[in-house]
């Protein structure tokens, strides 16, 4: 008897031991867009943390050069979205600054928060992409069913590699809205 009070006492142990992890495992999952953020800022990752830098440019435009930029949307499995550019590319002389816009629409008849994350190939242009105005730079609120067109702004700076005719600004909606479990 008194091995069976030791093997039950040891898989309890273990059963709060794999419940700790469980619960771990999922605090970490909701933390990752935020922390990747904090990385992207301080390491310039995919752009971030440098569109300051955007506001200081006063540089001249390069119409003896065009860059063909591609735009490219997706939604994380979790946001019940319609996401897609107004415009799927456009050829840019950089240092000239151009507008574009992004569709998105909150498929789900409650209200839903995103952020959107940008991602640039190849991955030398994130230095030189500045965006001077876009919907990633904020926490988004979309009420159920809510459609919206949402403004992107941004050069190429003309520092850009010669050898870079191509530029993909990639952006990844992410559902972020707190859970009402937490409240």
């Amino acid at each position: 008897m008194n091995e069976s009070n030791k093997a039950r006492r040891h898989n309890r142990t273990l059963v709060y031991k794999l419940l700790l992890l469980v619960v771990a495992m999922f605090a970490f999952g909701f933390a990752l867009v935020p922390l990747y953020s904090v990385v992207c800022r301080l390491t310039g990752l995919n752009g971030r943390g440098v569109e300051v830098a955007s506001e200081a440019y006063a540089g001249s435009i390069d119409k003896e050069r065009s860059v063909l930029v591609q735009f490219v949307a997706t939604t994380n499995t979790h946001l019940p979205f319609t996401f897609r550019p107004d415009v799927g590319s456009m050829r840019v002389h950089p240092g000239e600054l151009y507008g574009t816009s992004f569709y998105a629409r909150n498929l789900s008849s409650d209200a839903v928060e995103a952020q959107a994350v940008a991602s640039y190939a190849p991955g030398e242009a994130a230095r030189y992409v500045h965006k001077t105005e876009c919907f990633c730079f904020t926490h988004e609120t979309f009420a159920g069913r809510e459609a919206r067109h949402m403004p992107v702004r941004f050069y190429i700076d003309p520092a850009l590699p010669r050898d870079v005719n191509v530029v993909t600004i990639s952006y990844t909606y992410f559902n972020i809205t707190p859970s009402k479990n937490n409240s």
